[in-house]
């Protein structure tokens, strides 16, 4: 008997996904991604378990309704703008479900075996109109995920007609270039390799500092706060590899005083090196204006949750946003963090680190998109 769920889900980043309970791979049958703008999958995506659909709009809200079939469906409806399908290899049950917090999320596929999948869109576009970003609570885009079993057979790409689809592929976006960014990836290599005692690591002499960097980007700081107070790296906006500055922002259930942890593994941005992570927790929280957060790294995984941490007292995240109008009525917010309680041969690092931090959200722009 056919099974039908549905939620309806939010984002800030784009994207919801589709995840593997317990990380279990989701091997993909010749999986090429080029040009189908709707699915990211493969690769190291279904190493980790999951794979990503690409929203039009950043923010959402997004109707997703999830069918387990007996037979495969016939021809997508006409109202479906986007259609894509592939097939994979469920090693365990999968979810459609927010991208960053798993919650809320909606059962695909209950038991293991090999599916075929279809994923239909429609509504996919940039720039929806809403008034003061605020999100309103119907839906503006609409998702339709299918699974059936079947053989695998190569992925087919059967419609792409949205203004979204369109867009990425007529005229897509121009490289994102970001001046700071070598300096700021030399700088995280150098703290992680102290963060994993690797060669040329240094010593830490137990004296703190702080820092202290601003940035001035186009936007108001309603758009801008989530993705602000929860930020502990948007390298992954410019430099290819997992979403891991993602964590858990200061939302119920992310309360001030819970722990939440972050690992940079192999991606370019080394703050915590290879095998380390970030520990941090808000200790206080005034959207839209201002959000604090104790932070240390952890040599250690994210689940040695009882391994000495680096630094013996917390290191303290303040980060304020402060907005203001041009002369032509534009909105613009100044973004200042203030970074204390941080080893002082860490300094210039993590000033640089910070800095390069900014010019990502403000050249992606965050503020706008």
């Amino acid at each position: 008997m056919d099974r039908v769920r549905s939620v309806v889900l939010g984002s800030d980043e784009g994207a919801f996904a589709i995840r593997s309970s317990d990380c279990e791979p989701i091997p993909v049958e010749g999986w090429d991604e080029s040009d189908n703008t709707l699915v990211r999958a493969g690769g190291a995506l279904a190493a980790d378990g999951e794979l990503l659909v690409t929203t039009g709009d950043q923010w959402g809200p997004f109707s997703v309704t999830t069918c387990l079939l007996d037979v495969p469906p016939g021809a997508p409806g006409v109202e479906w703008e986007d259609v894509v399908e592939l097939s994979l290899e469920a090693r365990a049950s999968l979810v459609a479900t927010e991208l960053v917090d798993n919650d809320p999320s909606v059962p695909l596929i209950d038991e293991p075996g090999v599916y075929r999948l279809r994923l239909s869109a429609r509504g996919r576009a940039t720039g929806h109109d809403r008034q003061d970003d605020e999100l309103g609570e119907e839906p503006i885009e609409w998702y339709r995920l299918e699974a059936w079993r079947a053989a695998p057979s190569a992925p087919a790409i059967l419609r792409l007609t949205s203004a979204f689809a369109h867009e990425q592929l007529a005229d897509p976006p121009p490289p994102l270039l970001i001046p700071e960014g070598e300096a700021g990836l030399a700088a995280s290599v150098r703290i992680g390799r102290d963060v994993e005692q690797a060669p040329g690591a240094r010593s830490l002499s137990g004296a703190t500092g702080y820092v202290e960097v601003e940035r001035t980007i186009r936007g108001t700081r309603r758009k801008l706060f989530t993705r602000c107070a929860h930020v502990t790296t948007w390298s992954h906006a410019w430099v290819p590899g997992g979403t891991w500055g993602f964590s858990a922002g200061p939302e119920p259930p992310y309360a001030p005083g819970t722990q939440h942890f972050a690992s940079s593994h192999d991606h370019a941005d080394q703050l915590t090196g290879s095998c380390g992570s970030i520990r941090y927790s808000f200790i206080e929280v005034e959207s839209p204006k201002r959000a604090v957060r104790n932070w240390n790294w952890l040599p250690g995984p994210t689940w040695d949750n009882d391994g000495a941490p680096m630094l013996r007292e917390e290191s303290r995240v303040t980060m304020t946003l402060n907005q203001s109008k041009d002369a032509a009525g534009v909105p613009w917010t100044t973004i200042r963090i203030r970074h204390e309680g941080l080893p002082v041969e860490w300094l210039e690092d993590m000033e640089t680190w910070w800095a390069y931090q900014l010019s990502i959200a403000d050249h992606a722009e965050f503020g706008t998109r």
